[in-house]
């Protein structure tokens, strides 16, 4: 099951989602696989499935589509590299952990980014963090976020403000998601 999301019904959302994925996109098609923010572990035909797939979910389809998309085992690493006192050590990982990681947080950091960006278009000036999917540990400083209102433009400011560019991030940044496996995500205000 995907996250709950209360916009995405409204076209001027699903236009922001898709216009600000696209310009991120630009930048990060010259970044090499392990300095990426996302998909470290997608093969190349991966990360070429996701460029395909990931406009057509912020234009017409959900999180839970891009899951399945995106499952083909041939776009995953068979193992990741681990650094050891021995050399390089190749692990397993959960793929299924990784494609969800991948799909359903990917989307809601589009969907918090195109709706921010929307809302403001709509001179709208706050919105309110809810929890979008129950989550396994939740964390407490999100957690503490839930029902309060925030400005938009903080929103739109943090984008993934903590940990992107490389070396560049800030952890005391307001970002929403909050990192990696956050289940937050944002609505208008009166929603």
């Amino acid at each position: 099951m995907g996250f709950e999301y209360h916009h995405l019904d409204e076209a001027d959302v699903r236009a922001a989602m898709l216009a600000c994925w696209q310009e991120e996109w630009v930048a990060l098609e010259v970044v090499s696989g392990p300095a990426r923010p996302y998909g470290k572990q997608l093969t190349a035909i991966g990360w070429d499935a996701f460029a395909v797939a990931m406009p057509e979910a912020l234009v017409r389809q959900d999180d839970e589509w891009l899951y399945g998309q995106m499952s083909d085992l041939n776009y995953w690493d068979t193992h990741l590299t681990r650094k050891t006192k021995q050399g390089i050590k190749l692990v397993d990982y959960n793929k299924a952990d990784a494609i969800r990681k991948l799909c359903f947080g990917e989307f809601n950091i589009a969907y918090i980014r195109g709706l921010a960006t929307a809302l403001v278009g709509r001179n709208e000036t706050d919105c309110v963090v809810y929890r979008a999917d129950s989550a396994y540990v939740p964390r407490g400083e999100c957690s503490e976020w839930e029902g309060r209102q925030f400005p938009l433009q903080d929103v739109v400011d943090g984008h993934r403000a903590r940990y992107w560019p490389p070396g560049q991030g800030d952890q005391s940044s307001f970002s929403v998601p909050s990192g990696p496996n956050c289940h937050h995500s944002i609505k208008a205000v009166g929603t």
